[in-house]
């Protein structure tokens, strides 16, 4: 009995097909995977870690704009790997965490006319009274702050167990089309 070679070559044909589209699906899984983690507020490695609330603002985690979650994409898809990535220069403090340091120039600016309220400062009764507008000069101030860790995009056992699910899927399909 003779293989059947027409057979064979259909096969090979669908899996080098499969293997061909595997780094696009891929790639989309992954950039889905890390857009989930804004609507859900964690990181899901091996262990879910769930992001710490943001004290000061009011609304989402992580979205004021929602320029950091929008720029997550493909970055380059090749033969046998995909690269997500973002462009936003603060996408990484905010996924790795971290202290920025530096010097910020303010540029000179009006203050309107306002009523102040009397506060003490160093031992001293300060009286309310009408603050009238003036102009403030440009100056320099120093900052340093402080971003706690809030991942959304790196390796993740749950995102490479969804990939080796995807390609055995795949896979399957392909020789059993």
């Amino acid at each position: 009995m003779e293989p059947d070679y027409k057979e064979l070559s259909r096969i090979c044909a669908n899996v080098e097909r499969a293997i061909s589209i595997i780094p696009q699906k891929a790639a989309v899984i992954a950039v889905n995977f890390s857009k989930e983690r804004f609507v859900k507020k964690n990181w899901l490695d091996t262990t879910e870690t769930t992001w710490k609330k943001t004290k000061k603002r009011k609304g989402s985690t992580l979205i004021k704009s929602g320029r950091l979650k929008r720029s997550i994409r493909k970055v380059h898809v090749g033969a046998d790997y995909a690269i997500i990535g973002t462009d936003v220069p603060y996408a990484r403090i905010h996924n790795d965490g971290g202290t920025i340091e530096g010097t910020e120039q303010v540029r000179s600016h009006q203050r309107r006319a306002h009523k102040r309220k009397a506060y003490p400062r160093s031992n001293k009764r300060i009286k309310a009274g009408i603050v009238r507008a003036h102009t403030v000069k440009s100056y320099k101030r120093k900052f340093k702050r402080t971003f706690i860790q809030r991942k959304f995009i790196g390796q993740s056992q749950y995102l490479t167990d969804q990939l080796t699910n995807m390609i055995q899927i795949e896979i399957q399909k392909a020789v059993h089309k």
